[in-house]
Protein backbone atom coordinates (compact mmCIF):
# COMPACT_ATOMS: atom_id res chain seq x y z
CA UNK A 1 0.00 0.00 0.00
CA UNK A 2 1.69 3.40 -0.94
CA UNK A 3 -1.19 5.34 -0.42
CA UNK A 4 -3.20 5.95 2.65
CA UNK A 5 -6.32 7.89 2.52
CA UNK A 6 -9.72 7.90 3.77
CA UNK A 7 -8.67 5.53 6.77
CA UNK A 8 -10.65 5.73 9.87
CA UNK A 9 -11.62 8.15 12.61
CA UNK A 10 -10.80 6.34 15.93
CA UNK A 11 -11.50 7.73 19.15
CA UNK A 12 -10.42 4.61 21.69
CA UNK A 13 -8.25 5.75 23.93
CA UNK A 14 -6.16 2.59 22.87
CA UNK A 15 -6.30 2.61 18.99
CA UNK A 16 -3.37 0.05 18.89
CA UNK A 17 -5.19 -2.95 20.83
CA UNK A 18 -1.79 -3.75 22.23
CA UNK A 19 -1.60 -7.03 24.62
CA UNK A 20 0.56 -8.76 26.73
CA UNK A 21 3.09 -7.18 29.47
CA UNK A 22 3.82 -3.91 27.65
CA UNK A 23 3.20 -0.93 29.15
CA UNK A 24 1.69 1.83 26.41
CA UNK A 25 0.26 5.35 27.09
CA UNK A 26 -3.22 5.98 26.47
CA UNK A 27 -4.54 9.11 24.53
CA UNK A 28 -6.23 11.96 26.79
CA UNK A 29 -9.47 12.63 24.85
CA UNK A 30 -9.14 16.44 25.00
CA UNK A 31 -5.24 17.39 24.68
CA UNK A 32 -4.74 19.88 27.79
CA UNK A 33 -2.75 23.02 26.66
CA UNK A 34 -0.35 23.35 29.78
CA UNK A 35 1.85 26.28 28.48
CA UNK A 36 1.63 28.85 26.07
CA UNK A 37 4.59 31.41 25.61
CA UNK A 38 4.35 34.27 23.42
CA UNK A 39 6.50 34.34 20.50
CA UNK A 40 6.17 38.04 19.16
CA UNK A 41 7.88 37.35 15.55
CA UNK A 42 6.25 34.07 14.65
CA UNK A 43 8.13 30.58 14.93
CA UNK A 44 8.97 28.53 12.07
CA UNK A 45 10.76 25.38 13.51
CA UNK A 46 11.69 24.19 17.05
CA UNK A 47 14.19 21.85 18.41
CA UNK A 48 14.49 20.07 22.23
CA UNK A 49 17.43 21.61 23.92
CA UNK A 50 17.35 20.03 27.37
CA UNK A 51 14.67 19.90 30.00
CA UNK A 52 12.20 22.86 30.40
CA UNK A 53 14.39 24.71 27.02
CA UNK A 54 13.62 24.97 23.51
CA UNK A 55 15.27 26.58 20.26
CA UNK A 56 13.16 27.90 17.48
CA UNK A 57 13.37 29.59 14.43
CA UNK A 58 12.38 33.33 14.16
CA UNK A 59 10.00 33.85 10.96
CA UNK A 60 10.48 37.77 11.08
CA UNK A 61 13.82 38.29 12.49
CA UNK A 62 14.64 35.27 10.64
CA UNK A 63 16.99 34.45 13.75
CA UNK A 64 17.81 31.50 15.89
CA UNK A 65 16.77 32.08 19.43
CA UNK A 66 16.17 30.20 22.62
CA UNK A 67 13.40 30.16 25.07
CA UNK A 68 13.19 28.31 28.79
CA UNK A 69 9.28 27.15 29.60
CA UNK A 70 9.22 29.81 31.68
CA UNK A 71 8.70 32.35 28.89
CA UNK A 72 12.28 33.66 29.65
CA UNK A 73 13.82 34.28 26.66
CA UNK A 74 18.03 34.19 25.75
CA UNK A 75 19.93 36.69 23.29
CA UNK A 76 19.81 35.67 19.84
CA UNK A 77 21.83 32.67 18.89
CA UNK A 78 24.70 33.73 15.86
CA UNK A 79 23.62 32.70 12.85
CA UNK A 80 24.21 33.47 9.05
CA UNK A 81 21.87 34.42 6.54
CA UNK A 82 18.21 32.79 6.70
CA UNK A 83 17.86 30.38 9.02
CA UNK A 84 14.45 28.31 9.53
CA UNK A 85 14.80 25.07 10.30
CA UNK A 86 16.94 23.19 13.00
CA UNK A 87 17.56 20.36 15.06
CA UNK A 88 19.41 19.49 18.18
CA UNK A 89 23.04 18.03 17.63
CA UNK A 90 25.42 17.15 20.47
CA UNK A 91 25.69 20.54 22.43
CA UNK A 92 25.01 22.75 19.26
CA UNK A 93 21.98 23.50 16.67
CA UNK A 94 22.22 22.78 13.38
CA UNK A 95 20.29 24.55 10.94
CA UNK A 96 19.63 25.02 7.45
CA UNK A 97 20.61 28.41 5.80
CA UNK A 98 18.39 29.86 2.84
CA UNK A 99 20.43 32.29 1.15
CA UNK A 100 24.16 30.75 1.21
CA UNK A 101 22.55 27.00 0.45
CA UNK A 102 24.00 26.31 3.47
CA UNK A 103 23.94 23.47 6.47
CA UNK A 104 25.29 25.84 10.10
CA UNK A 105 25.96 24.48 12.99
CA UNK A 106 26.19 26.94 16.48
CA UNK A 107 26.51 26.13 20.15
CA UNK A 108 23.76 27.10 22.51
CA UNK A 109 24.52 27.86 26.22
CA UNK A 110 23.85 25.00 29.07
CA UNK A 111 21.44 25.33 31.46
CA UNK A 112 21.89 27.10 34.40
CA UNK A 113 19.92 26.96 37.95
CA UNK A 114 18.60 30.44 38.39
CA UNK A 115 15.84 29.49 41.18
CA UNK A 116 18.76 29.28 44.07
CA UNK A 117 20.08 32.81 43.08
CA UNK A 118 16.44 34.79 43.19
CA UNK A 119 15.97 32.79 46.41
CA UNK A 120 19.17 34.02 48.02
CA UNK A 121 18.48 37.48 47.20
CA UNK A 122 14.45 37.56 48.26
CA UNK A 123 15.56 35.76 51.63
CA UNK A 124 18.76 38.84 52.17
CA UNK A 125 15.94 41.34 51.61
CA UNK A 126 14.21 39.93 54.42
CA UNK A 127 16.46 39.74 56.45
CA UNK A 128 16.85 44.14 56.36
CA UNK A 129 13.36 44.26 56.84
CA UNK A 130 12.34 42.43 59.89
CA UNK A 131 13.86 44.56 62.52
CA UNK A 132 11.62 47.44 61.42
CA UNK A 133 8.54 45.56 61.32
CA UNK A 134 9.33 44.94 65.27
CA UNK A 135 9.62 47.81 66.11
CA UNK A 136 6.41 48.87 64.54
CA UNK A 137 4.63 46.88 66.38
CA UNK A 138 6.18 47.82 70.12
CA UNK A 139 5.90 51.87 68.88
CA UNK A 140 1.84 50.67 67.80
CA UNK A 141 1.50 48.43 71.27
CA UNK A 142 2.80 51.58 74.11
CA UNK A 143 1.02 54.10 72.23
CA UNK A 144 -1.13 56.19 74.35
CA UNK A 145 -5.14 57.35 73.56
CA UNK A 146 -4.71 60.70 73.38
CA UNK A 147 -1.72 59.99 70.33
CA UNK A 148 -3.72 57.20 69.31
CA UNK A 149 -5.13 58.93 65.71
CA UNK A 150 -1.73 60.75 65.48
CA UNK A 151 -0.07 57.29 65.15
CA UNK A 152 -2.55 55.55 62.85
CA UNK A 153 -1.87 58.30 60.53
CA UNK A 154 1.63 58.09 60.49
CA UNK A 155 1.28 54.18 60.62
CA UNK A 156 -0.57 54.72 57.39
CA UNK A 157 2.44 57.19 56.02
CA UNK A 158 4.96 54.21 56.93
CA UNK A 159 3.27 51.04 56.01
CA UNK A 160 2.98 53.18 52.38
CA UNK A 161 6.60 54.25 52.49
CA UNK A 162 7.19 50.66 52.61
CA UNK A 163 5.10 49.46 49.84
CA UNK A 164 7.06 51.75 47.79
CA UNK A 165 10.13 50.53 48.91
CA UNK A 166 9.17 47.08 48.67
CA UNK A 167 8.34 47.62 45.28
CA UNK A 168 11.66 49.04 44.83
CA UNK A 169 13.50 46.34 45.67
CA UNK A 170 11.54 44.03 44.15
CA UNK A 171 12.19 45.91 40.39
CA UNK A 172 15.85 45.87 41.75
CA UNK A 173 16.07 42.28 42.17
CA UNK A 174 13.85 41.68 39.13
CA UNK A 175 16.64 44.11 36.91
CA UNK A 176 19.80 42.26 39.20
CA UNK A 177 18.44 38.69 37.70
CA UNK A 178 17.78 39.81 34.29
CA UNK A 179 21.54 41.56 34.21
CA UNK A 180 23.02 38.13 35.82
CA UNK A 181 21.26 36.49 32.62
CA UNK A 182 22.73 38.63 30.06
CA UNK A 183 26.20 38.40 31.93
CA UNK A 184 26.31 35.14 31.96
CA UNK A 185 24.33 34.71 28.39
CA UNK A 186 27.35 37.35 27.25
CA UNK A 187 29.85 35.08 28.94
CA UNK A 188 28.41 32.40 26.80
CA UNK A 189 28.20 34.36 23.97
CA UNK A 190 31.89 35.04 23.27
CA UNK A 191 32.77 31.28 23.39
CA UNK A 192 30.48 30.26 21.14
CA UNK A 193 31.03 29.49 17.64
CA UNK A 194 29.21 28.97 14.79
CA UNK A 195 30.29 27.60 11.60
CA UNK A 196 28.99 26.04 7.59
CA UNK A 197 29.55 22.67 7.83
CA UNK A 198 27.28 21.59 4.26
CA UNK A 199 27.06 23.71 1.11
CA UNK A 200 24.41 22.21 -0.98
CA UNK A 201 25.19 24.37 -3.93
CA UNK A 202 22.43 24.48 -6.07
CA UNK A 203 19.54 22.97 -4.12
CA UNK A 204 17.94 24.90 -1.01
CA UNK A 205 18.09 23.41 2.15
CA UNK A 206 15.08 23.14 3.67
CA UNK A 207 14.00 20.82 6.76
CA UNK A 208 16.43 18.82 8.56
CA UNK A 209 16.93 16.27 10.92
CA UNK A 210 19.65 15.36 13.34
CA UNK A 211 20.75 11.60 13.63
CA UNK A 212 21.72 10.06 16.98
CA UNK A 213 25.22 9.14 14.95
CA UNK A 214 25.36 12.90 14.50
CA UNK A 215 24.92 13.11 11.18
CA UNK A 216 22.28 14.62 9.24
CA UNK A 217 19.13 13.95 7.50
CA UNK A 218 18.34 17.15 5.19
CA UNK A 219 15.46 18.21 2.75
CA UNK A 220 16.56 19.92 -0.23
CA UNK A 221 14.56 21.19 -3.06
CA UNK A 222 15.60 22.84 -6.83
CA UNK A 223 14.21 26.13 -6.18
CA UNK A 224 11.69 25.61 -9.09
CA UNK A 225 7.81 26.12 -8.44
CA UNK A 226 4.59 23.75 -9.90
CA UNK A 227 5.59 20.99 -12.60
CA UNK A 228 9.33 21.41 -12.20
CA UNK A 229 9.11 21.27 -8.08
CA UNK A 230 11.40 18.67 -7.75
CA UNK A 231 13.48 17.57 -4.11
CA UNK A 232 15.17 15.17 -2.64
CA UNK A 233 16.19 13.97 0.84
CA UNK A 234 19.56 13.01 1.13
CA UNK A 235 21.27 11.06 4.74
CA UNK A 236 24.70 12.63 5.64
CA UNK A 237 27.54 11.32 8.19
CA UNK A 238 29.08 12.89 11.28
CA UNK A 239 31.92 14.25 8.84
CA UNK A 240 29.78 15.65 5.53
CA UNK A 241 29.58 12.22 3.74
CA UNK A 242 26.82 11.85 1.81
CA UNK A 243 25.27 8.36 3.07
CA UNK A 244 21.94 7.85 1.14
CA UNK A 245 19.84 9.90 -1.49
CA UNK A 246 16.19 9.48 -1.65
CA UNK A 247 15.20 10.80 -4.93
CA UNK A 248 13.06 8.14 -6.63
CA UNK A 249 10.93 5.55 -6.11
CA UNK A 250 10.50 2.59 -9.26
CA UNK A 251 11.59 5.67 -11.31
CA UNK A 252 9.00 8.04 -10.12
CA UNK A 253 10.03 11.00 -8.13
CA UNK A 254 9.50 11.18 -4.85
CA UNK A 255 9.25 14.49 -3.47
CA UNK A 256 8.39 17.82 -5.16
CA UNK A 257 9.22 20.04 -2.14
CA UNK A 258 10.22 18.27 0.67
CA UNK A 259 9.90 20.87 3.88
CA UNK A 260 10.02 18.72 7.13
CA UNK A 261 11.69 15.84 8.00
CA UNK A 262 11.90 13.90 11.06
CA UNK A 263 12.91 9.55 11.77
CA UNK A 264 10.92 7.24 13.51
CA UNK A 265 12.11 4.59 16.28
CA UNK A 266 11.59 2.30 13.16
CA UNK A 267 14.27 3.97 11.08
CA UNK A 268 11.55 5.12 8.70
CA UNK A 269 11.74 8.74 7.38
CA UNK A 270 9.27 10.65 7.37
CA UNK A 271 8.48 13.86 4.94
CA UNK A 272 5.92 16.32 4.40
CA UNK A 273 5.95 17.55 1.31
CA UNK A 274 4.42 21.08 0.84
CA UNK A 275 3.76 20.61 -2.96
CA UNK A 276 1.75 17.35 -2.87
CA UNK A 277 0.12 18.04 0.11
CA UNK A 278 1.15 14.89 2.00
CA UNK A 279 3.19 13.00 4.13
CA UNK A 280 5.73 10.29 2.18
CA UNK A 281 7.21 7.57 4.49
CA UNK A 282 10.44 5.89 3.41
CA UNK A 283 12.62 2.79 5.13
CA UNK A 284 15.69 2.65 5.27
CA UNK A 285 17.05 1.49 2.16
CA UNK A 286 14.47 4.30 0.30
CA UNK A 287 11.66 1.81 -0.78
CA UNK A 288 8.62 4.03 -0.03
CA UNK A 289 6.28 2.57 2.60
CA UNK A 290 3.32 5.11 2.25
CA UNK A 291 2.19 8.56 1.32
CA UNK A 292 -0.59 10.08 3.75
CA UNK A 293 -2.47 12.55 1.82
CA UNK A 294 -5.45 13.43 4.60
CA UNK A 295 -8.48 12.06 6.18
CA UNK A 296 -11.82 11.38 5.27
CA UNK A 297 -13.20 14.85 7.37
CA UNK A 298 -11.23 16.58 5.15
CA UNK A 299 -12.42 16.24 1.75
CA UNK A 300 -13.55 19.74 1.07
CA UNK A 301 -11.43 22.39 -0.50
CA UNK A 302 -11.40 24.51 2.44
CA UNK A 303 -10.31 21.94 4.85
CA UNK A 304 -7.24 21.15 2.42
CA UNK A 305 -4.57 19.13 4.27
CA UNK A 306 -1.16 21.70 4.83
CA UNK A 307 1.31 19.49 6.26
CA UNK A 308 4.31 20.84 7.94
CA UNK A 309 6.15 19.69 11.18
CA UNK A 310 6.51 16.19 11.67
CA UNK A 311 7.69 14.16 15.23
CA UNK A 312 7.48 10.58 16.77
CA UNK A 313 6.55 9.53 19.83
CA UNK A 314 7.56 6.37 22.07
CA UNK A 315 4.79 4.30 20.38
CA UNK A 316 6.28 5.22 16.96
CA UNK A 317 3.01 7.06 16.26
CA UNK A 318 3.59 9.97 13.53
CA UNK A 319 2.60 13.25 14.66
CA UNK A 320 1.86 15.65 11.54
CA UNK A 321 0.73 19.83 12.04
CA UNK A 322 -1.35 20.52 9.79
CA UNK A 323 -1.43 24.51 9.58
CA UNK A 324 -4.08 25.82 7.80
CA UNK A 325 -6.75 23.65 9.42
CA UNK A 326 -5.16 23.95 13.16
CA UNK A 327 -4.54 20.79 13.96
CA UNK A 328 -2.21 17.71 14.19
CA UNK A 329 -2.78 14.40 12.98
CA UNK A 330 -1.78 11.14 14.48
CA UNK A 331 -0.58 8.24 12.58
CA UNK A 332 0.04 4.69 13.42
CA UNK A 333 3.60 3.56 12.17
CA UNK A 334 2.25 2.45 9.24
CA UNK A 335 0.25 5.35 8.02
CA UNK A 336 -3.13 4.29 9.45
CA UNK A 337 -5.13 7.37 11.06
CA UNK A 338 -5.86 7.01 14.44
CA UNK A 339 -6.94 10.91 15.29
CA UNK A 340 -6.99 13.98 15.28
CA UNK A 341 -5.46 16.14 17.92
CA UNK A 342 -6.72 20.08 18.76
CA UNK A 343 -5.77 22.02 21.28
CA UNK A 344 -7.31 25.00 22.84
CA UNK A 345 -6.78 28.63 20.14
CA UNK A 346 -4.70 26.59 17.90
CA UNK A 347 -3.38 28.61 15.04
CA UNK A 348 -1.15 28.02 12.39
CA UNK A 349 1.20 25.33 13.84
CA UNK A 350 4.14 24.66 11.67
CA UNK A 351 7.69 22.96 13.73
CA UNK A 352 6.49 20.25 16.46
CA UNK A 353 8.74 18.16 19.06
CA UNK A 354 8.10 15.93 21.89
CA UNK A 355 9.86 15.01 24.56
CA UNK A 356 10.96 11.86 26.19
CA UNK A 357 7.59 12.01 28.58
CA UNK A 358 5.75 12.64 25.53
CA UNK A 359 5.20 16.26 26.39
CA UNK A 360 4.36 17.82 23.02
CA UNK A 361 6.04 21.18 22.06
CA UNK A 362 4.23 22.89 19.08
CA UNK A 363 5.44 26.18 17.91
CA UNK A 364 3.16 28.54 15.69
CA UNK A 365 3.55 30.83 12.89
CA UNK A 366 0.28 32.19 13.13
CA UNK A 367 -0.84 32.17 16.62
CA UNK A 368 3.06 33.72 17.22
CA UNK A 369 3.77 31.16 20.00
CA UNK A 370 5.38 28.24 21.81
CA UNK A 371 2.34 25.43 23.16
CA UNK A 372 3.20 22.76 25.88
CA UNK A 373 0.82 20.48 25.33
CA UNK A 374 -0.16 16.82 27.00
CA UNK A 375 -1.91 14.50 24.79
CA UNK A 376 -1.41 11.29 26.31
CA UNK A 377 -2.41 9.63 29.49
CA UNK A 378 0.55 8.84 32.53
CA UNK A 379 1.78 5.08 31.51
CA UNK A 380 -0.17 2.32 32.59
CA UNK A 381 -0.16 -1.55 32.57
CA UNK A 382 -2.75 -3.39 30.92
CA UNK A 383 -4.52 -5.87 32.40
Amino acid sequence: MEKITNYFFHHDSNPHGHRGNHKFPEFLIDPILLTKIPCENGVLDICLLGKDKVGICSYLKKELNIFETSGFQHDALPSKGNPQYLSRSEGSIMYTELEGNTVSKTEYPPSQNRDDQDVEMVSEKGIIKEPEKRRDNTTSATASDKDSEALKKQSKKNAKKKREKKMEVDEENKNTSKIERKINDGATERNRKTSDILITEKWIPRGIHCTKSGGAIVCLWNGLRGERSQGKVVKYSKDGEVLKEYETHHHNPLYARPMYVTENHNGDICVSDWERKSVIVVNQSGTKRFEYERHKMQNDEEQEFDPRGLCTDSLKNILIADYWCHRLHVLDENGHFIRFLIYQNARGPTGICIDENNLLYVCELGGKSINVIKYLKETIKPE
